[in-house]
């Protein structure tokens, strides 16, 4: 079976300085920009992503939903970490889950439940370690789903 990484997605944004800078003027853009980097991995890992953000769904993030294959969450009206804990409740194999967040409470529950789990900059590290592996195959061609990704975040789609 695969495994899921279930993502708090300030936590992640926030370990990452270059994100962690673009959130400060446009969190729509922070947002995106992890989505996008999170994809990535998801291609070259073969995992499952689910990114869990607090508040509520952005109007643009209504308009374009699909991110696959990365499934994207917004909280409201509860926390991330509330939304995080009850997706570790309702799961059905939690040995393949694998929880990434700074925060100790949530990572020390996840590990209760027997979630594997991962710090928020353990995890920027493995992004960085994946996308420098994309940059030097750059001369692959993208599938038609990573194209459709770049035509909706440079708004031609």
């Amino acid at each position: 079976m695969q495994q899921q990484y279930i993502i708090d997605g300030y936590n992640v944004i926030h370990a990452i300085p270059s994100l962690k800078k673009t959130l400060l003027h446009d969190a729509h853009s922070a947002r995106e920009l992890l989505i996008h980097s999170v994809s990535q991995l998801t291609y070259t890992k073969k995992i499952r992503c689910t990114i869990v953000f607090d508040g509520v769904t952005p109007n643009a993030a209504v308009k374009h939903s699909s991110h696959a294959p990365v499934h994207v969450v917004y909280s409201s009206p509860h926390s991330a970490d509330t939304k995080i804990k009850q997706m570790i409740e309702h799961s059905k194999n939690r040995s393949l889950l694998v929880i990434i967040s700074s925060d100790r409470e949530i990572l020390n529950f996840a590990r209760v439940c027997s979630c594997q789990t991962h710090t928020s900059k353990h995890f920027s590290n493995l992004l960085s370690a994946s996308n420098d592996s994309v940059t030097e195959k750059s001369d692959a061609p993208l599938s038609k789903s990573q194209i459709d990704e770049w035509l909706r975040i440079f708004g031609e789609k």
